[in-house]
């Protein structure tokens, strides 16, 4: 009878352990997702030198699979404080994203800008507001987690994981895991 009951016991816990269901190697995040967790922090403003106010507002993540770079679109709106005059348009950042351990962070490295148009810009103008709004993004994507994952994201059952890389792809930014 003992062995029955021990016999019984063995095959319930194996049967309850077949049922729990293991990490599965990957964290996945969507740029849907990332573009929630990073529009919380627009718009942004800054003035410069009194005389240009940049705001970036409505942010909106791409993952480009092929370059393993995350992008960030911004539509931009820059106003001359002397003359009151305002030009807006559309700004786009790429970075490669890094993974820091230390804060379990998601930031974006070596930020380059893909695509700046600025609507009704004088020509004398364009070079240098194009180029401060520029910096202006550039700054605000690289300085700043892009997403910062939970202490649960990266333990199961006890056993904490450790990041190996991060992949882009189409549909999901993926945090491989061991």
């Amino acid at each position: 009878m003992t062995r029955f009951f021990v016999a019984l016991s063995a095959a319930l816990l194996l049967a309850g352990c077949s049922a729990m269901p293991f990490l599965s190697g990957e964290i996945r995040v969507t740029a849907d997702e990332l573009t929630q967790k990073i529009a919380r922090r627009f718009p942004l403003e800054k003035s410069v030198a009194g005389l240009l106010d940049v705001t970036l507002v409505r942010p909106r993540v791409e993952l480009n699979a092929d370059q393993q770079r995350i992008a960030t679109s911004f539509e931009v709106s820059l106003k001359l404080a002397l003359s009151g005059k305002s030009v807006a348009g559309t700004l786009k950042v790429s970075g490669r994203p890094e993974y820091v351990a230390v804060s379990r962070s998601l930031f974006l490295r070596d930020a380059r800008v893909e695509q700046i148009r600025i609507d009704n810009m004088p020509d004398a103008l364009s070079a240098g507001l194009a180029k401060t709004a520029s910096n202006f993004a550039k700054d605000a994507v690289e300085d700043k987690p892009l997403y910062t994952f939970k202490a649960e994201d990266l333990t199961r059952y006890g056993v904490r994981y450790e990041p190996e890389r991060i992949e882009v792809r189409t549909d999901a930014l993926v945090l491989k895991v061991k």
